[in-house]
């Protein structure tokens, strides 16, 4: 530690981070297990507050759009909850890394799969050289877990859309 500031800043910087992902992991399952958050309307709810406060911090517009069938879905516990971080990690991703000033959220039904599409304006960038690191191998296994299509679309220059279709039963 006294040797190496720069390298004990950054040390600490990786700690601070990862202590903050963890206290929101904890957050997101506390809450996804509480009984009364059990319906469509809750996770809708948590999501609008999630983006707003995300992309309001970093003056990013956002249009959310929700339509009315969606918070008559029905999925059990574990669905909401991979639905929810899917969308999550996919914000997260357009506040931190998109360089955007505006984003779209669509949550839609269409022919009985339950539909989220983030799409931003921002930088882009090309997804066969991008590091699938941890935040899009996690989507990918959630998806997975939700028997449902994700799909990654972005150019540079043009920004980047993920698009989830969930299979409701």
């Amino acid at each position: 530690m006294n040797t190496d500031a720069v390298k004990t800043a950054e040390f600490i910087s990786k700690i601070s981070d990862n202590s903050q992902r963890m206290m929101e992991a904890m957050d997101d399952i506390v809450w996804s297990i509480k009984p009364s958050n059990d319906t469509m309307q809750k996770v809708l709810a948590r999501m609008r507050e999630f983006a707003t406060n995300v992309l309001e911090a970093k003056d990013i517009e956002l249009e959310l759009k929700i339509d009315e069938i969606v918070y008559d879905a029905k999925l059990n516990m574990e669905a909401r909850r991979d639905f929810f971080l899917i969308f999550k990690e996919a914000v997260n991703n357009a506040a931190k890394y998109s360089r955007c000033d505006k984003a779209l959220v669509n949550i839609y039904v269409e022919k009985n799969k339950l539909m989220l599409l983030v799409k931003d304006n921002g930088i882009g960038f090309d997804v066969k050289a991008a590091d699938s690191g941890n935040g899009l191998g996690n989507m990918q296994k959630r998806a997975d877990a939700l028997k449902a299509k994700i799909q990654l679309q972005s150019k540079q220059g043009e920004g980047t859309a993920v698009s989830l279709a969930v299979p409701l039963n």
